[in-house]
């Protein structure tokens, strides 16, 4: 056992996230875990020999950020496609030339796969479909996943490589091979089973590969601030996916930890474990839902239709006078949360409509009235239109929220304007009702969705202002304290680790962020601005910062 020790971290801010201790002067780390953390000259005592010395030059130490719900293993596999996506593109003209170029470029038995794709964010992108594709390329297979996730298109050629036609069945679990009004293929297809048969016959990569995809993904979590995240479920898009992902995290020099909730297929047909199993760094605790789709694929369940728009019926084809639907259906979520309930686990359900939400608590309700369970802790994810009532309801039960917060920050104004009308969107992503309830709520990217970007996260939050200037509900708002915490020790505590990581106190792990600037004294309409200069996990630094050495010194200068 270390008694001095190794790292002192002096001469800036330090956020404890501690509300017996809400600032420090100096941290000391030993062993792995926080040692001391106060005044400076107390948390000197703790100085040895060895000691070194980590002179902040007034930027700000805070815990490692939490990202409660990503899938590391998609986004791995994703940012590696051809990129059509809106951030990176300037126009509809370059994503079409884009993909036309990817197609020149490939050989027989090689495919077009690109992610990104967004009609929403790139204006004047049409509706694509098969023969579109296809006059883009009717040699090479081309798949494109749109930025959402929930949809994505293929040519003719994909169709024929992988043995879908008219006649095929569906693939249930409310994915849809989209067919015409006469039955022919059109090439949309709608969530994750209908892309199944397409995922089989692409060509895989290398286990080395595949490898480095991951360890890329592990190093852009660190990059942005993150030391935990939560895998919210895994997409085993090639072979041993799950094993090199554990693996991984579970190298002395990942950046990262993580904690797993299972998809129920992975639930029924991978290995028997019981609820915790595994280490501080590879830990089980959950099992991942979805119950509704996204407001940009038209599958978000509403209580209310979409507004009719161009944006809707034109640019995403979708039908008029739709208000969404279920991936499964309630009885057969109630039947899925009562079995992993009832074996001890946590319940993740992605539900974002204001019905989807609705009976989704009605399934937890029913649960819990006929098992009853103290803190159980089962979330609701990405809670877009998440009502008053119901967020009372949800606390009442016991159940917390995660907020994909940053659908105001990219589609605020489509979302007010041409997908649910100003009325919805005015308490769209309602923190500040939720803080009003009780709750104590988190924030993600749902990357690949979106970057990992936790200070933008927070910047949506406390000025809930979008991309192109606008605010939306802002009586909703939270203040930057607030929203440290969801992205801290709030996020520890729905995931079942406040007890190790999440806030800076005696006996936790050193898991920690360095920052440009203090998040609590900066603009808020800057807090996207803040550079993360060092992440450490367990008093090791991660590599993965921007300028650690200028703020590293050796224990032997002198302390003044």
């Amino acid at each position: 056992m270390t008694h001095s020790a190794e790292l002192i971290f002096l001469d800036g801010d330090i956020i404890t996230v501690d509300e017996s201790n809400p600032s420090a002067e100096a941290l000391a780390v030993g062993d792995g875990k926080i040692l001391a953390v106060g005044r400076k000259d107390q948390v000197l005592q703790s100085r040895g020999p060895g000691t070194e010395i980590v002179r902040l030059e007034g930027r700000t130490l805070m815990p490692g950020l939490i990202e409660p719900h990503s899938h590391p293993i998609l986004s791995a596999l994703l940012y590696d496609w051809v990129d059509v996506s809106g951030f990176n593109n300037p126009d509809s003209g370059a994503i079409i030339a884009k993909l036309r170029h990817a197609a020149a470029e490939k050989e027989e038995g090689e495919w077009v796969i690109a992610f990104g794709y967004d009609p929403i964010l790139t204006r004047g992108l049409k509706a694509l479909n098969a023969d579109l594709l296809s006059e883009i390329s009717s040699t090479i297979p081309i798949f494109v996943m749109t930025q959402t996730m929930h949809t994505s298109y293929v040519n003719h050629k994909a169709f024929e490589l992988a043995g879908v036609t008219r006649d095929t069945p569906q693939p249930g679990q409310g994915s849809v091979i989209v067919k015409d009004d006469k039955g022919n293929l059109t090439g949309m297809l709608i969530e994750t089973a209908a892309t199944i048969p397409f995922f089989l016959v692409m060509p895989q990569k290398s286990i080395e590969d595949n490898l480095r995809l991951v360890k890329n993904q592990f190093a852009r979590y660190a990059r942005a601030g993150y030391t935990t995240v939560g895998a919210a479920g895994f997409f085993p898009m090639f072979p041993d996916a799950l094993g090199i992902v554990k693996e991984t995290v579970e190298q002395s020099d990942s950046p990262i930890r993580m904690t797993v909730y299972r998809k129920r297929e992975e639930m029924e047909t991978g290995a028997s474990l019981e609820p915790g199993a595994g280490t501080d760094k590879y830990r089980f605790v959950g099992a991942k839902f979805w119950y509704d789709g996204s407001p940009y694929t038209g599958t978000m369940l509403l209580d209310k239709p979409y507004l009719n728009s161009p944006l809707m019926q034109t640019c995403l084809g979708l039908p008029q006078d739709i208000c969404g639907h279920r991936v499964l259906s309630k009885t057969g979520l109630k039947g899925h949360i009562q079995t992993y309930h009832d074996a001890g686990w946590q319940i993740s359900v992605h539900a974002q409509g204001d019905r989807a939400i609705r009976e989704t608590i009605d399934v937890y309700e029913a649960v819990l009235k006929a098992s009853p369970r103290a803190d159980h802790r089962h979330r609701i994810e990405h809670c877009a239109l998440f009502q008053k009532d119901q967020l009372d309801r949800a606390f009442r039960l016991g159940l917390t929220p995660s907020w994909h917060i940053n659908h105001i920050y990219y589609y605020g104004e489509a979302l007010r304007d041409e997908i649910i009308g100003p009325e919805r969107a005015s308490v769209l992503m309602p923190l500040g009702s939720a803080r009003q309830s009780g709750h104590r709520n988190s924030l993600h990217n749902d990357s690949p969705m979106y970057p990992a970007e936790p200070f933008k996260l927070m910047r949506t939050a406390v000025i809930r202002k979008t991309r192109k200037g606008d605010v939306i509900g802002a009586d909703q708002a939270v203040s930057a304290s607030d929203a440290i915490r969801f992205l801290t020790i709030d996020a520890a505590w729905q995931m079942f680790m406040e007890e190790k990581v999440g806030s800076l106190e005696v006996g936790k792990l050193a898991d920690l962020a360095v920052l440009s600037e203090n998040p609590l004294r900066i603009d808020p309409d800057r807090l996207d601005q803040i550079q993360v200069i060092e992440t450490y996990i367990e008093g090791q630094t991660t590599g993965s910062g921007h300028r650690i050495r200028e703020i590293r010194e050796e224990s032997t200068d002198r302390l003044n």
